[in-house]
């Protein structure tokens, strides 16, 4: 197995994508498993047959489908959602080489993984902040991820999973390939720093303590709200029951 190198951030070097493996061992396994796993939906070398062709999709897109269980589908007629992986991170990076192997023959790699910069407390041109990452989230996703990142539900029966159990690099990679519904954001519309402020925020938000109170899943101020109402009332209700009946 190839060890793959580690790039370590001091909050000061802008966002870039993590190497791939190109070692023929590893191609190899990837080929392996895509062959047993895979194959009968994306065709042999990956030209597509029940399920489209993986000759431009990118390490990004082969790691979040297959870090977030939605891949392989029981059947090519269903709605990819998360769920727990079927196989292991060595597996993984394994088929994403053999993947990338592909389309690098191809001349058409897609989107790579990126590699999340932390976020800092003074921002900078090359450096994201928690707060420039709430106010990309909410322009850009939340209308249908909830602010809080609970997730809901669209039209045509599309669920939208909740990103709150989502690792950053996983965030980042859903923002590059757009799952079904999701549109994908290329690189004209949000550069490799946003991906990163935004990948960082949404893990903040399921990661940082409530300051007070309830957290209530943190669902939002609405359903918060509608909590409040239905507990004070009954709270003063109880109240007024009891003053009344001592009188």
């Amino acid at each position: 197995m190839v060890v793959f190198a580690v790039l370590v951030w001091t909050g000061s070097a802008p966002a870039q994508t993590k190497p791939v493996s190109t070692g023929p061992v590893d191609i190899q396994a990837g080929q392996i498993l895509y062959n047993g796993h895979c194959a009968s939906c994306h065709g042999i070398g990956g030209v597509g047959s029940k399920g489209p062709e993986l000759l431009n999709v990118g390490p990004a897109a082969v790691d979040f489908f297959l870090s977030t269980g939605r891949m392989p589908l029981a059947s090519p007629n269903l709605e990819p959602q998360p769920h727990t992986p079927y196989f292991n991170p060595a597996q993984i990076a394994d088929i994403v080489a053999y993947i990338n192997a592909l389309d690098v023959e191809h001349g058409t790699p897609g989107p790579g993984i990126l590699d999340v910069t932390p976020a800092c407390s003074n921002q900078t041109s090359d450096c994201p902040t928690l707060s420039e990452g709430d106010q990309l989230f909410l322009l850009n996703c939340a209308q249908c991820h909830d602010a809080s990142g609970a997730g809901g539900m669209l039209s045509h029966g599309y669920v939208v999973p909740s990103v709150r159990q989502a690792t950053e690099t996983q965030i980042a990679e859903a923002i590059r390939v757009g799952p079904r519904p999701m549109p994908n954001f290329g690189p004209g519309q949000l550069t490799n720093q946003q991906v990163s402020a935004i990948a960082d925020y949404v893990y903040n938000l399921s990661h940082t303590k409530d300051p007070g109170g309830l957290g209530i899943a943190n669902f939002g101020p609405v359903p918060e709200g509608f909590v409040g109402v239905i507990f004070g009332l009954g709270v003063l209700l109880l109240v007024a029951r009891l003053i009344g009946n001592r009188g």
